[in-house]
């Protein structure tokens, strides 16, 4: 029988990316705000469309994916903003999304995911969390927040849920093209989504799991150790 894993931000380029690479050897719950995109996943994936910044919605998904044994954080709320345009509820905003979201579902799904032994937890984080840029103050330091969640876990259970984080330069995506066009960021310097989902791959599969809490960064100049 296939282990089950939850992937958030299944609507996205990189969370199709994650579904298409991970079908074969798991059986996939997927959310994301897109019901259509989530539609197209390939047959036997469960999708269910909602909003993460929901209290009920979260409470809803942790019902319907109580069983998984894993989880990738990859949904997140990455807004092109200067500080001094933003306010408090901005900010909360973002880290409602980024933050309090899969901190309240990895709470929820915990009994499940230590039925891995262990379960494992990977979180979608960024280059931004070490080298901030202009405009991504709140994401940036969202990200941190949440590499922070995934290192706590092997002391919070035990070693029976552990995590890594990926952080990530820039993925070609319609997330990246919404705010840097070839101009600021050539093609070639843009990770592929498949190469983000393999890394994901690699990590999941217990390869790494003397290596808990630790980051990884992922770029067209970095990879995983080998």
């Amino acid at each position: 029988m296939k282990s089950s894993i939850l992937i958030t931000g299944a609507s996205g380029g990189i969370g199709q990316a994650l579904v298409h690479r991970l079908a074969d050897q798991f059986q996939i719950y997927a959310t994301g705000r897109k019901t259509e995109v989530l539609e197209s996943l390939p047959q036997g994936v469960l999708t269910l469309a909602g909003d993460l910044a929901s209290d009920t919605f979260r409470a809803q998904l942790s019902g319907w994916a109580m069983g998984v044994t894993s989880v990738v954080h990859n949904a997140g709320y990455a807004p092109n903003i200067a500080a001094e345009d933003t306010d408090s509820d901005f900010d909360r905003m973002v880290f409602e999304s980024n933050v309090i979201a899969p901190l309240d579902l990895t709470r929820k799904l915990q009994p499940s995911l230590a039925q891995g032994s262990p379960g494992r937890v990977v979180s979608i984080s960024s280059f931004a969390t070490h080298d901030p840029f202009p405009g991504f103050r709140a994401y940036a330091a969202s990200k941190s927040a949440l590499e922070s969640l995934v290192r706590s876990l092997p002391g919070e259970t035990d070693g029976q849920v552990i995590g890594f984080n990926i952080a990530l330069a820039a993925v070609e995506t319609p997330a990246l093209r919404a705010f840097a066009d070839t101009s600021m960021v050539p093609p070639e310097a843009a990770l592929d989504p498949d190469a983000v989902a393999a890394a994901v791959e690699r990590l999941l599969s217990g390869e790494f799991d003397d290596r808990s809490g630790e980051r990884f960064l992922l770029s067209v100049d970095h990879a995983l150790p080998s």
